[in-house]
């Protein structure tokens, strides 16, 4: 029972009362998801279009994908915030009762997952899949390493591993291997993630809990992101020349953008943009060059997987903004004492008008791009999907743009959080849109997405007009 006790007080400082309004969002947020799969699926059942196998595989992998979100947003996190000296000294059994939930958790997460897919071997990428969320979530962006390889696999073991080592790797002796080699793997990320203490563990805390606040306040998220893409002199030039022109000819609306600094300009894109160009170009000059099977399988494959994964830099085209305006937040104060600023009663409509013309054009910018890319990648039969696609990221892109500012502005792990329940609920419904009118289900879920953004903007835009003034951004929030 002493177990037991330790188990239920862990995860109730870790999860139920951590962030009561996190683990509510997701109980709301999964709760119609089940409903609405399970009407779906309930149909497709009686019509004889499913198998019960199959259902009770989507009802799971439902079921999984939520435990999942809950271990990976809350419950890490939170168990990585007790990990601390004081509390090793107060409470000796918590290290190793912390070890032991979350090596728990890992094992019956990466299982049931396996099971939903029906394939033993994947056992292993799997496994590394979740552990790599986990530390994802938790702030060490190293886990990054372990989401790319297990997301490229199926590309990868088609067209990069010789299919003898591909047979070894597949066979049980293999799977054996795999797996024992993930398990230890997992045992030294649980160590280095739950350190025993000492000066050096004091040293890198302070570090760790940083980490997390900022994943948790959404400003980590794009950690990277301006420094990542805002790295050439073109781009600089680009901003400075808009910069002398909103100047010379002062525009209030364009001044508010402005003192977000460079970060927050559409030109930061450009170079990505040029570089994703080239190699779409380059590798659909090489394809054509070898046209065989295995190139054009290697295609197809291609516009799946990595198309599919571009379409990310859509749903992350607007968080620089909120980051930027973070992080300038003396620059919106030094804005306000100059004219340029323009009349404050009409601070937040002006930049409203500003986000939402700077989100719409960096949302079609981005669209365009991937679209040139279909077209090189992929051809005409998956352009529908990928503008599909693209929709949906960009309607869920938009919901973090229009908030009250003056408070708590911008993305944060609930705004996300509802977003990605209602970019799956709008999937969802175009799929079964498209199931019961017997049509695509691409272009009702593109209906759906342009239609919910509309509706969203119309009543963002209603809430940051009447809200106090954006700028300086957060200073109610910190009163």
């Amino acid at each position: 029972m002493g177990m037991l006790n330790d188990y239920r007080a862990i995860l109730r400082v870790t999860t139920l009362q951590r962030d009561a309004r996190t683990f509510k969002l997701l109980v709301m947020m999964g709760l119609p998801l089940t409903l609405c799969l399970a009407l779906v699926g309930g149909i497709a059942l009686w019509e004889q279009k499913m198998g019960l196998d199959l259902s009770l595989r989507m009802l799971g992998g439902l079921a999984t994908l939520w435990f999942l979100l809950v271990w990976c947003i809350l419950f890490v996190p939170g168990t990585l915030m007790l990990n601390s000296a004081v509390n090793a000294r107060l409470m000796p059994r918590q290290r190793r009762r912390v070890i032991q939930m979350t090596a728990g958790c890992w094992l019956l997460l990466t299982a049931v997952s396996t099971a939903v897919l029906g394939k033993a071997v994947a056992f292993p990428l799997v496994g590394m899949l979740v552990l790599g969320l986990a530390m994802t979530f938790s702030g060490n962006m190293g886990g990054i390493f372990l989401i790319v390889l297990p997301s490229n696999w199926p590309v990868a073991a088609r067209y990069l591993v010789p299919p003898p080592w591909l047979e070894v790797i597949t066979s049980m002796p293999g799977l054996v291997a795999a797996t024992a080699l993930t398990l230890l793997g997992v045992a030294w990320a649980l160590r280095a993630m739950y350190p025993a203490g000492g000066d050096v563990h004091l040293g890198k805390r302070a570090h760790q809990v940083e980490r997390i606040r900022r994943m948790q306040s959404g400003e980590g998220w794009t950690q990277g992101v301006d420094s990542g893409t805002f790295n050439g002199s073109s781009a600089l030039r680009l901003y400075a020349y808009s910069l002398r022109r909103d100047c010379r000819a002062p525009r209030p609306g364009a001044m508010l953008m402005h003192a977000l600094g460079p970060g927050a300009h559409w030109s930061i894109w450009i170079l990505s943009l040029a570089i994703m160009l080239a190699v779409g170009a380059a590798i659909h000059v090489l394809v054509a060059w070898h046209d065989t099977a295995r190139a054009r399988d290697f295609m197809a494959g291609l516009s799946m997987s990595g198309l599919g994964g571009m379409v990310s830099m859509i749903l992350f085209s607007t968080a620089q903004i909120g980051q930027s305006i973070n992080k300038t937040l003396g620059e919106q104060a030094l804005l306000r004492l100059t004219p340029l600023a323009g009349d404050k009663g009409l601070l937040n409509e002006r930049l409203a008008r500003q986000l939402v013309l700077r989100g719409l054009s960096t949302w079609v910018l981005l669209t365009g791009a991937v679209m040139v890319l279909t077209l090189m990648v992929g051809g005409t039969n998956a352009l529908a999907r990928q503008f599909a696609l693209c929709s949906l990221a960009g309607q869920v892109s938009m919901m973090g743009l229009l908030c009250d500012y003056a408070r708590d502005g911008g993305w944060t792990l609930a705004r996300a959080l509802r977003a990605g329940g209602l970019a799956l609920l709008e999937a969802g419904a175009g799929v079964g849109a498209g199931w019961l009118t017997g049509t695509s289900y691409w272009g009702w879920m593109t209906a759906i997405a342009i239609a919910a953004c509309v509706f969203l903007l119309r009543r963002a835009w209603h809430g940051m007009l009447a809200a106090p003034p954006a700028f300086p951004a957060r200073r109610l929030a910190l009163s």
